[in-house]
């Protein structure tokens, strides 16, 4: 047989051999088991290694802020029944958990995840569970133990979450996807989305800390601050030291904690609560069911607001009026418009004076007016910084305007 055709043979025969995964490396059993565990912390031993484990249960009438957390049962029963559509309703029956990662740096290869928590309803309370990662070459163990790649696919609820924490995670999982379980893609409800939406131009900082302090009626007392956290685990993971550890796993549990009062809070007043917060949280909620497409559910939050005098209504009358000129009630729309624009700034009053405008031209056919709407929008314009397409179609619209007026007198005059 030929040098060549012995390659060849040798070439099919590694085709033919299957790709063996390659097994786990042992881990070392953690040094610091005793003082670890003097916080709280029991060691778990799998398949990959070890991991440290907290447990956590609290009765459905545990108060956190303004919040029972059984508070959680009567507003999931609550979105049950109502006939709009939102990303808070969810589908009956389907599993909920509360989570919360904890990293030693924000991205790159030597940032880890070290501690994730989970918080879940059992049958008469809550359960938290903390795990967290002795060391990193317990990481395929400590992933693993987190259950988080089994069959069912849960609702994870978090904050800001979608975009840091469920991709960190990821990205540690796919390190070690030769061994570990494929990890599902579970739908999310990121909390910091819904709190911008709710608060946006309300609140200075969307930090979860002041949304405790400014809203959930929860002020932190002693907690560790968030930059020294990864020096506190690496220092705990040298050293054994735990006093530090134990306030980065308290810091963990308020975070979790404060997500189901937060859901709890947002729900109310998603659904029934327009008394308790401001004309700006009101406004911003009506615009946020205008962008689903939930118009009657958004003209009750913006109407409600019209209800006051003045600027703090302006941008409500804005978003409402629009509304109204999309079923086609132009004089109501017209009216919300011109009563709003005065009481806004910035390109936002220009648009509200060229909605009138245009009311006016195609609508109502007062031409007139509409020129008035249109020198308003001019004005406007040249108090404040606008993009010049608006600019352009303000002088446009002035011109033929003038060029309609122009050809109706003419008109006039000759019958």
């Amino acid at each position: 047989m030929s040098f060549e055709s012995k390659l060849l043979q040798m070439k099919g025969m590694l085709k033919k051999q299957p790709a063996k995964k390659q097994a786990p490396k042992a881990a070392a059993r953690p040094l610091f088991e005793k003082e670890w565990g003097n916080i709280g912390l029991e060691l778990k031993e799998n398949k990959f290694g070890f991991v440290y484990e907290k447990k956590i249960r609290y009765p459905l009438t545990h108060q956190h802020g303004k919040v029972e957390l059984g508070e959680l049962n009567r507003v999931l029963a609550a979105w049950e029944q109502v006939p709009f559509e939102h990303p808070f309703k969810l589908k009956p029956g389907t599993p909920i958990v509360f989570f919360d990662t904890e990293t030693t740096g924000l991205s790159g290869t030597g940032a880890y995840i070290f501690l994730i928590g989970l918080l879940v309803q059992k049958d008469g309370h809550f359960e938290m569970t903390q795990y967290i990662m002795p060391d990193p070459s317990h990481e395929a163990a400590f992933l693993y133990e987190t259950g988080l790649w089994r069959d069912e696919e849960p609702i994870i609820f978090s904050y800001n979450g979608k975009s840091f924490d469920w991709p960190q995670l990821m990205s540690r999982w796919t390190m070690h996807r030769q061994v570990l379980p494929k990890l599902p893609t579970p739908l999310q409800i990121d909390l910091f989305h819904g709190t911008k939406r709710i608060w946006k131009n309300e609140l200075e900082r969307m930090k979860l800390s002041t949304i405790e302090a400014e809203k959930l009626g929860f002020v932190r007392e002693g907690d560790v601050p968030g930059y020294l956290i990864p020096p506190i685990y690496l220092d705990a993971v040298k050293s054994g030291y735990p006093d530090g550890l134990a306030k980065v796993l308290f810091h963990n549990e308020l975070d979790i904690l404060s997500l189901v009062s937060l859901y709890v809070l947002s729900s109310d007043l998603l659904r029934e609560d327009l008394v308790s917060e401001t004309s700006g949280a009101y406004t911003n909620i009506g615009k946020w069911y205008a962008d689903l497409k939930q118009f009657d559910q958004s003209a009750t939050y913006l109407e409600h607001v019209t209800q006051e005098r003045g600027s703090s209504a302006a941008m409500a009358r804005y978003f409402l009026a629009i509304q109204k000129k999309r079923s086609g009630q132009y004089d109501e729309a017209v009216r919300l418009f011109k009563e709003a624009a005065p009481h806004l700034r910035g390109s936002v009053e220009v648009e509200a004076w060229i909605h009138a405008a245009k009311l006016y031209e195609h609508q109502l056919g007062d031409l007139d007016k509409a020129i008035t709407m249109a020198v308003f929008a001019k004005q406007a314009s040249e108090h404040t910084k606008v993009r010049n397409s608006l600019v352009l179609d303000i002088q446009k619209r002035l011109f033929r305007l003038d060029e309609k007026k122009r050809k109706k007198h003419a008109q006039v005059a000759k019958n």
